[in-house]
């Protein structure tokens, strides 16, 4: 083989080479770029799994914290006094806040024990929960008082 031949099969073959190499490089970036999108999407799976999961437990135990509750709900409805009654609600209100029967139940027994404002704001409370309480929204009429903001 010639110089000149040598020098030009030689320089073909650093362009070759050299296309190559560029060629491999791009591609190397493109699923480097690939696999950084891959795992920040799996870092977000995670994060909304993780809240997920604390929102299914959070669930768990408000579900848990009423079936206890309704232990002192049923007493309060089988009390023989009001005072007592009110004392039952108000303990298992404490457990289970989110009752919009207790509270409006717990309305009823003010309003017989004459506390208007305590019975409103049971209603109130109840309505809160579910602005479809029809017999909630009727006793807050009743006493003359606005209907809560949902």
């Amino acid at each position: 083989m010639s110089t000149s031949s040598s020098c030009a099969f030689f320089l073909g073959l650093c362009v070759f080479l050299a296309s190559c190499s560029l060629f491999d490089t791009t591609v190397l970036e493109q699923q480097r770029a690939e696999i950084e999108r891959l795992r920040q999407e799996a870092e977000q799976l995670r994060r909304e799994t993780e809240a997920l999961q604390q929102q299914q437990a959070q669930q768990q135990q408000q579900t848990e914290a009423c079936n206890r509750a309704f232990n002192d709900f049923d007493a309060a409805r089988k009390a023989t006094d009001d005072a007592t009654a009110v004392a039952y609600y108000q303990a298992g209100l404490a457990i289970c806040p989110s009752d919009d029967v207790a509270h409006y139940e717990l309305g009823e027994v003010y309003m017989r024990l004459g506390q208007t404002d305590a019975a409103q704001t049971a209603f109130e409370q109840a309505m809160r929960i579910n602005p479809n309480f029809s017999r909630a929204q009727r006793r807050l009429e009743e006493l003359g008082g606005a209907l809560p903001a949902p």
